[in-house]
């Protein structure tokens, strides 16, 4: 009998924000912040998480969620010294357990060569689609919609003077726009224990999704 082929869930940013935001209640963690993803993987999953020697420059991964959903394999080096980093792989490694639990299962990758071999018979944009779901969920756990939309109505207040000094000169709000989102997600590194990077997409999709806008 011929293997089915795959095809991935098809699911919406507002879906994927809401599984991550069941994500969170279930396990008591959308109360404070930084979001303590790894107690939750750990104490309330039961997972391990393992270091892994060269996996991101053997195999171009930072991390890697066993087929038998038991372990999470992350890059040893980014364990121990890019901790923003570790906490965003380990977000999107449970993003594939949450979105994709059934897949996982019936591929059961037992390697990291076993994955690969597998991304290699499908479709790339089926992998990319799958990719970006996990990277989604993992970016609206860490960075939770209900926090972040105040904090950046706070950090818009504190904004207040310059974003009204440069509208004055009759610049054009697509020309600072940038630097504004920039300028908030510098100051709520700290807050979410994120990158930079991941808290720029987060406000930036935020007011793509018209849930909060920049004056």
């Amino acid at each position: 009998m011929a293997e089915e082929p795959f095809v991935p869930p098809i699911l919406s940013y507002e879906q994927i924000n809401e599984y991550a935001e069941k994500f969170l209640k279930k396990h008591k963690a959308d109360k404070k912040l930084p979001v303590p993803i790894e107690e939750i993987i750990e104490f309330d999953l039961g997972l391990d998480i393992i270091p892994f020697p060269n996996l991101q420059k053997d195999f171009d991964i930072d991390g890697f969620i066993s087929g038998d959903l038991t372990s999470i394999y992350v890059d040893q080096f980014i364990l121990t010294d890019r901790p923003s980093r570790y906490r965003f792989t380990l977000a999107h490694e449970i993003g594939h357990f949450v979105l994709h639990k059934s897949f996982m299962q019936k591929i059961h990758p037992r390697s990291v060569s076993a994955w690969e071999d597998f991304v290699l018979t499908v479709d790339v944009e089926d992998y990319e689609w799958v990719e970006w779901q996990a990277y989604t969920f993992g970016g609206i756990v860490l960075v939770p919609r209900k926090y972040l939309l105040k904090d950046i109505a706070e950090q818009i207040k504190a904004l207040k003077a310059k974003i009204a000094l440069v509208k004055a000169k009759k610049i054009p709000q697509d020309s600072y726009k940038e630097y504004v989102i920039n300028a908030i997600a510098e100051k709520l590194i700290t807050t979410y224990d994120v990158s930079i990077d991941v808290l720029v997409k987060r406000i930036s999709k935020e007011i793509e999704k018209g849930m909060i806008s920049i004056p």
